[in-house]
């Protein structure tokens, strides 16, 4: 059995102002600093074996919190596990686009299904080459939504609120994935 808790980074100006953020590199701002930190201090109650980050800052500066309080002394990154490509409407307003970036109706956005693809399969990569370990990936909203709604599409969509710093556990177990929960923040005070 391999355990794997996905975890948001902390919040960033972008968020907080309700802009779409996809590939930009958007810093954690002192709210996500402490989100991240308070992110940490929840999972170092738990044993784990390594920690991934996509490579975008928000998301690296979150693992490296993580990594201290967890006292994991390498971070991995991985591209395939970088936030949605979310092509024009990247850097606008998410309550004015979000039906449409959901609906994949924007140009030269990174399709639903095309992005489910690439997050499922490097999940699947890392599980299958760390068979029976405690992995802790951070990430990004819609990418960890794309991981979960491919484990079990009746219980996440990418309409499902993920909030910032948040940990979700799938777990892979005799050839098959399931989600253990989604949306833990209730360690997440600010």
């Amino acid at each position: 059995m391999t355990e794997i808790c996905l975890v948001r980074h902390g919040q960033t100006d972008w968020n907080f102002s309700g802009i779409i953020q996809g590939r930009e590199d958007i810093p954690l701002n002192i709210v996500g600093k402490e989100q991240a930190r308070q992110s940490a201090e929840f999972l170092s109650k738990e044993k784990w074996d390594m920690i991934i980050s996509s490579p975008l800052s928000r998301a690296v500066e979150t693992a490296k919190a993580i990594a201290e309080f967890t006292k994991l002394d390498k971070i991995l990154e991985d591209k395939r596990f970088i936030e949605r490509d979310f092509g024009q409407v990247s850097g606008k307003n998410v309550s004015e686009y979000r039906n449409k970036y959901n609906a994949d109706e924007i140009e030269n956005i990174e399709t639903m299904k095309d992005l489910m693809t690439r997050t499922f399969t490097a999940l699947e990569d890392v599980a299958k080459n760390n068979e029976g370990k405690k992995i802790i990936i951070v990430a990004h909203s819609h990418t960890i939504k794309s991981i979960l709604h491919a484990i079990d599409p009746k219980k996440v969509n990418f309409e499902t609120k993920l909030n910032n710093a948040c940990a979700s556990y799938v777990e892979y177990k005799d050839n098959s994935w399931s989600i253990k929960a989604f949306n833990v923040s209730d360690h997440i005070t600010i």
